[in-house]
């Protein structure tokens, strides 16, 4: 795994490489009945989840706090946090099997200022304010524009972690959300050495949504 994460420039501590590997070896375990993800080769594994996870730290600066939307078995936010310990990170996921096993990785990896939010996020649901929202091809950008407004500040940021033909959704948000999001960053790149493209976007929040 360490060879495969430094081919790629991301270069952990024998701790860090510690935790990464018993949080593969519990997604391995809990895989069958948590239905945690449909790819199980070890080296897609690495590149698809871990690799791609942690590689936004590469673009951009990431805030704190930052939640994690939809993050299902903890993609970005586990490999995130991981890999910059100092992040205070908020996994928000509702379906219960997925909250049982977040639950059992923060503690099996001794993870501090990490929770999970267990229920869907929406305006009126998720209010704690944050300077950051992160998703991994989650749902279309205006939807989460739309569900995060009751806790992004003003100033902060929305991180989206994307596919390259993604042009319809961002022409859709700025069409509708264009007074209160402006698109402050869009960064093609590819996973290394892999045919694996990758865009991400960061929105900035400008001013609160319309009542």
């Amino acid at each position: 795994m360490g060879d495969l994460l430094h081919r790629s420039k991301i270069d952990l501590n024998q701790h860090q490489l510690a935790q990464l590997w018993r949080y593969h070896n519990l997604i391995r375990l809990r895989n069958q009945d948590r239905e945690l993800t449909r790819i199980i080769g070890f080296e897609p594994m690495v590149i698809k989840h871990y690799i791609d996870s942690m590689i936004v730290g590469d673009l951009v600066k990431l805030p704190s706090p930052i939640v994690d939307i939809g993050t299902g078995a903890g993609f970005p936010g586990i490999p995130l946090k991981i890999r910059y310990p100092h992040l205070k990170v908020i996994l928000a996921e509702p379906r219960p099997k997925r909250i049982v096993f977040l639950r059992e990785v923060l503690a099996e990896l001794h993870l501090n200022d990490v929770e999970v939010f267990e229920h869907k996020v929406v305006s009126r649901s998720f209010t704690v304010p944050v300077k950051g929202v992160i998703t991994r091809a989650l749902e279309p950008i205006e939807k989460t524009l739309l569900r995060t407004s009751g806790a992004l500040v003003t100033g902060g940021h929305l991180y989206f972690m994307k596919g390259p033909a993604v042009e319809p959704e961002i022409k859709n948000a700025l069409r509708r959300r264009g007074d209160s999001f402006r698109l402050v960053c869009d960064q093609s790149y590819t996973l290394p050495h892999t045919d694996h493209q990758r865009r991400l976007l960061v929105f900035e929040k400008i001013a609160d949504l319309p009542s």
